[in-house]
């Protein structure tokens, strides 16, 4: 009976063997469905959000579009209301520097504006520049036609000849030049209008002095004007012109 039993045992553990050789290697798992749908919601929920973030800053910019458009109307809109109320008042509108910008015994001076749109202040300032010394310029060369056509007409008399005339006027007009180059300003102010616009006031200043110097300086050292030069008679006439400059400065006003 005992062999008989070992003998079964035996039977039963090579059957067992003979089962667990046949099984096939167990595979790994795939990812359950429900993992990939749950990634798949996040990136919808975070392009979702996304969207209405940029929609969000769509609408505020668009909001403070109209809100700047409104406030530069309503700005413009009082500007005028203010130049029409001045004007209906008689009250003087102010503008910068032109307080100034009048002549005197001692400068000849001229206030030149520059305008530009936006918030250029080099463009502003060039411009403003410019057209102060080509004011005083313009004014300097009626200076020095006077003063040279007072000079020939009555101290030179026939002695000189037009080409020498105009060949002082051309000697002088380079010393404007030359000073107006390193010339000083008065006054330098800049303001924004109401519509946004960069306005530069700019004030040119010529020391007469030192104009009066440097002309009769220039005519005494040419000797190829062939003139017999009067210093005291030429400042005599320059002192004359820029005293009936002044007086029509202050007659127009300015």
């Amino acid at each position: 009976m005992k062999k008989i039993s070992l003998i079964a045992m035996a039977i039963l553990c090579s059957v067992a063997f003979s089962n667990c050789a046949a099984k096939k290697p167990v595979k790994k798992a795939e990812p359950a469905p429900a993992v990939q749908q749950e990634s798949d919601t996040k990136r919808q929920i975070r392009e979702l959000k996304d969207k209405q973030e940029l929609d969000r800053i769509k609408a505020e910019m668009r909001r403070d579009s109209i809100a700047r458009a409104r406030q530069e109307a309503l700005d413009q809109i009082r500007h005028d209301q203010a130049i029409a109320a001045a004007a209906a008042s008689g009250t003087e509108i102010s503008i910068p520097c032109i307080e100034m910008s009048f002549d005197d015994d001692t400068y000849f001076r001229d206030l030149g504006i520059g305008r530009v749109s936006g918030n250029n202040k080099q463009s502003a300032r060039r411009d403003a520049v410019k057209a102060a010394k080509d004011m005083i310029k313009a004014r300097l060369g009626e200076f020095v036609q006077g003063v040279t056509s007072n000079y020939f007409n009555s101290y030179a008399g026939s002695t000189a000849s037009d080409d020498v005339q105009r060949k002082m006027e051309d000697k002088l007009n380079g010393v404007v030049e030359h000073m107006l180059n390193d010339a000083d300003h008065e006054c330098e102010k800049s303001i924004v209008d109401p519509k946004g616009n960069l306005e530069w006031y700019y004030v040119v200043r010529i020391p007469k002095s030192e104009l009066k110097k440097q002309m009769t300086d220039a005519i005494s050292a040419d000797e190829k004007l062939n003139i017999d030069f009067n210093e005291f008679k030429m400042q005599k006439f320059m002192d004359e012109k820029m005293d009936s400059m002044l007086e029509a400065k202050k007659n127009a006003g300015y």
